[in-house]
């Protein structure tokens, strides 16, 4: 009888074994936990701030551009090398400034051959004028004809008329002269340059860019819906990140039309002059919305836990750790989406026990 049990018990007992085994790693035989909230330590005695709301005014962040006002691309007005660039991007300059430098070798010739022409014209000039003055005393003597008297009128009117046309084109000739030599309109700082000595210049082709660092402004695409709330005159805080640095932005133009695509307004704002501030920058243009109550708490008391962010709560007098929604800071403040509710009490991460 005993022989034929044990063939069956050693099977049974080493499976029984392997089951008691799997129910002990799945935590079959661990002390349950109830669900719900964790509490950090009971029965807290200690400070607690009891939320309330405030009547907190709304903003909405709008991204925005540093452009200059008065921007200029320098180009030649004449076919010509380039003789010397006398800038480089990033240089200041000065109303007056000699930048380019054209070789006006031909430009030079034409002005000294405008200068010779009116030589010539005027001293034929003065030998008709001669001429037709001593033909019209004879002819009021009845000594020369009346064909005479036109033929040293017309000569004299002729080369009268001939120097004219030749101050002009000296004129035109010491102009284009002056195109060789370009000068800043206006105190102005370099963008970039676009040609180097020795290449040829034609006339609209751009060789340099600057901008009055005087004349920055802040552009941005506002929405319609919250465009329409702003007027000329107002005031706008303006922060720019790659310097960590807020200012005032002043709106001087809204352009009355709508951007079909985004279904936004152009808006520009002007800045205060700040040597730092260069074209291109991002901007953030802060646009107040309305004044709504908003729970706000102590930055202090928000702990970070990787991504996510943590508070905790008395309820019945017990810590309970709760994970919460926070929005933008505004001060030693942040504003709270959700997860607790005024009339609450929290406590600072510091005052638990065990954290």
């Amino acid at each position: 009888m005993y022989n034929k049990i044990k063939p069956f018990t050693v099977p049974l007992m080493s499976i029984v074994g392997l089951l008691l085994i799997i129910m002990w790693m799945a935590g079959s035989f661990d002390t349950k936990i109830e669900p719900g909230e964790i509490s950090s330590q009971k029965n807290f005695k200690g400070k607690s701030l009891t939320l309330v709301t405030t009547l907190t005014a709304l903003h909405e962040d709008v991204p925005a551009t540093v452009h200059s006002k008065q921007t200029t691309h320098v180009a030649a007005r004449i076919l010509a090398p380039i003789k010397s660039i006398h800038v480089k991007a990033g240089d200041t300059v000065k109303k007056g400034d000699l930048l380019i430098e054209l070789d006006n070798r031909n430009n030079r010739a034409n002005v000294a051959q405008s200068k010779e022409n009116i030589n010539a014209i005027r001293a034929n000039l003065l030998q008709a004028k001669s001429h037709y003055t001593r033909t019209k005393n004879l002819y009021s003597k009845e000594s020369v004809t009346k064909a005479q008297l036109e033929q040293a009128s017309a000569r004299y009117n002729s080369l009268k008329a001939q120097l004219a046309s030749a101050r002009q084109q000296l004129e035109s000739s010491q102009t284009t002269l002056s195109y060789s030599k370009i000068r800043a309109t206006f105190s102005a700082r370099v963008i970039d340059r676009f040609a180097e000595p020795g290449d040829l210049a034609s006339p609209g082709m751009k060789l340099l860019t600057l901008y009055d660092p005087k004349s920055l402004r802040i552009d941005a695409n506002v929405r319609e819906s919250l465009a329409l709330t702003l007027s000329i005159g107002q005031q706008l805080e303006t922060h720019i990140p790659a310097l960590d640095k807020t200012i005032m932005a002043t709106i001087e133009e809204i352009v009355p039309a709508v951007t079909p695509g985004a279904r936004s307004f152009l808006i520009k704002a002007k800045i205060e002059h700040n040597g730092k501030f260069l074209p291109g920058m991002f901007a953030r243009i802060r646009i107040p919305i309305e004044d709504q109550e908003q729970l706000l708490i102590p930055a202090a008391y928000v702990k970070q836990m990787g991504q996510l962010d943590v508070v905790w709560v008395l309820e019945n007098n017990i810590p309970i750790r709760r994970f919460i929604r926070i929005g933008q800071k505004t001060g030693d403040n942040i504003l709270v989406i959700s997860g607790l509710a005024e009339g609450e009490k929290l406590i600072l991460p510091g005052q638990l026990k065990n954290k």
